[in-house]
């Protein structure tokens, strides 16, 4: 049985396996991108894109080879297919309790199954293929919308027709369940499931995914250097694309977010770097979280870090589309980390602001731009700061608020104009903002106060399992490109301090110099 499944995908070692659904959210891929995948049609979504297997139990399925051959290499089935079509035969298993106590176990045999729940026996699928290819696997699911209140695909008229809609409801929600429970057996998978779509364990939204694959499969179009819209701004704010992990691992995604930076106007992204096991205590590492990474926080933070050969990536890829990029380093190990990578800035972000000892370390050996974060932190802190960083070429002092999200009125916008009037006495000072608020109206108003750097977190389509998702603003679909339009137009309303006749100034009573 594996070797017929073996041969129908030889020809695709090495490539990501997509499973079609048919929620309406399908409609909204570029189905044109999944040519290079290993494809896995459930019930008749080969109607929306034929691919490699097939794996449905429902007669009327069957229905559609009249209207035309069938078009998958191979169809997995309990049904009689028409005579010339490769077919793997499989048993079905009608759900009930005592099946569905089972389901697990037959999912990690080696014989496959018809499961009432067709998305778990894609999967089953897709892990054998790993499993036969000898390596870990991405799997994307698409248009498994698990809801029938959006309808379904347009591209299968037919598709509301199988089922009363309460029956149908009902069916595709427990396939939901049955979904999560595999997506707690990450660690006995072959397989990382990716889930496309707005679910709380969806890790790439529709237009993440069409985005992010564009990248994987054609390569994305590099913003140049001599772009206008990448050109420095006339009065000098940086802005910051805080990134922090909302790449998730993921290369890709993490390629695209900085390209997505770049071509927003922005002059740095930003990450984050600590050692997971030394950072967080015992107690916080195994309390319970999901993720796509697994069911602990140790598995979220694990997942999410990026590596040497990944900072690499960053450091070689950011200088070749001209964007800057710095760490926030939350701890010693870190530091001693980022600092092969001769950084000419870092980021000490409020989270460690009690962390003294390591403060003054990194004080006492660090003789490059240092920005810092005050969040849950008051004068004595500056106080702290204007002590020990003495070795420092700048400073930026970011005022900050630990709040996610800040409400407009605790941002204290203030607080920069105080950084502002600091530096007039210490000029290492730089005044900046870093925004947890939402929208852009407070980051405007902090470029009034005097703010040089504005940071912002941002993110690549909505993603409920992260941090700083509901404070992060959104790459994929314009936000951000937004925000820094509404940041140097801050700028320009400021303009100088030098006082000048502007040259759309007109006074009726003007008297003329003789």
């Amino acid at each position: 049985m594996n070797q017929v499944l073996k041969q129908v995908v030889s020809q695709k070692q090495g490539r990501d396996i997509v499973i079609i659904g048919k929620g309406p959210s399908v409609d909204q891929i570029d189905l044109s991108l999944l040519k290079h995948c290993i494809v896995i049609n459930t019930n008749d979504s080969e109607l929306v894109y034929p691919g490699d297997v097939a794996v449905f139990h429902h007669g009327w399925v069957l229905d559609i080879f009249d209207e035309q051959a069938p078009q998958c290499k191979l169809y997995v089935s309990d049904r009689h297919l028409p005579e010339g079509v490769e077919h793997l035969p499989a048993e079905f298993i009608p759900y009930t309790p005592e099946s569905a106590d089972f389901l697990i176990h037959r999912f990690f045999s080696d014989t496959i199954h018809i499961e009432s729940a067709i998305v778990v026996t894609a999967l089953k699928i897709a892990n054998q293929i790993a499993k036969l290819q000898n390596e870990t696997k991405n799997v994307y699911l698409l248009g498994f919308d698990f809801t029938t209140k959006g309808g379904f695909t347009n591209k299968i008229p037919s598709a509301a027709l199988h089922a009363e809609p309460e029956y149908q409801e009902r069916i595709i929600s427990s396939q939901e369940q049955l979904l999560q429970m595999l997506l707690a057996e990450k660690a006995r998978l072959n397989i990382n499931i990716n889930h496309v779509g707005n679910k709380p364990y969806s890790v790439y939204s529709v237009d993440a995914f069409n985005q992010v694959f564009t990248a994987r499969h054609r390569g994305v179009a590099l913003p140049k250097h001599d772009q206008a819209s990448t050109a420095p701004s006339q009065y000098g704010v940086k802005v910051i694309a805080e990134i922090t992990t909302n790449h998730f691992g993921d290369m890709d995604r993490l390629k695209s977010m900085i390209v997505a930076a770049k071509q927003a106007g922005a002059d740095y992204i930003k990450l984050q770097k600590r050692d997971v096991e030394s950072f967080y205590s015992k107690e916080k590492l195994d309390s319970p979280y999901n993720s796509p990474f697994g069911t602990t926080f140790r598995e979220y933070r694990h997942g999410i870090e990026l590596n040497r050969e990944q900072f690499s990536f960053v450091d070689t890829f950011c200088k070749e589309i001209g964007i800057g990029w710095f760490a926030s380093i939350l701890d010693m190990p870190s530091y001693d980390f980022i600092r092969q990578f001769d950084p000419d800035m870092i980021k000490l972000p409020s989270t460690i602001s009690e962390h003294k000892d390591y403060l003054a370390a990194v004080a006492s050996d660090f003789t490059k731009d240092v920005v810092i974060s005050t969040g849950y932190t008051d004068e004595a802190y500056e106080s702290f700061i204007l002590d020990n960083f003495t070795k420092a070429r700048n400073i930026y002092l970011l005022q900050c608020t630990s709040a996610y999200p800040t409400p407009n009125e605790d941002t204290q916008i203030g607080v920069i104009r105080h950084y502002y009037n600091l530096a007039k006495k210490e000029p290492r000072i730089i005044p900046g903002f870093s925004s947890h608020d939402i929208g852009s109206l407070c980051s405007m108003m902090a470029v009034a106060a005097g703010a040089k750097m504005i940071e912002k977190h941002v993110k690549f389509g909505n993603v409920a399992w992260s941090h700083f998702d509901e404070v992060a603003i959104d790459l994929v679909n314009g936000d951000f490109t937004q925000f820094v339009k509404d940041v140097r137009k801050a700028e320009r309303i400021v303009g100088s301090e030098v006082k000048v006749i502007q040259a759309t100034e007109h006074h009726k009573y003007w008297v003329s110099p003789k």
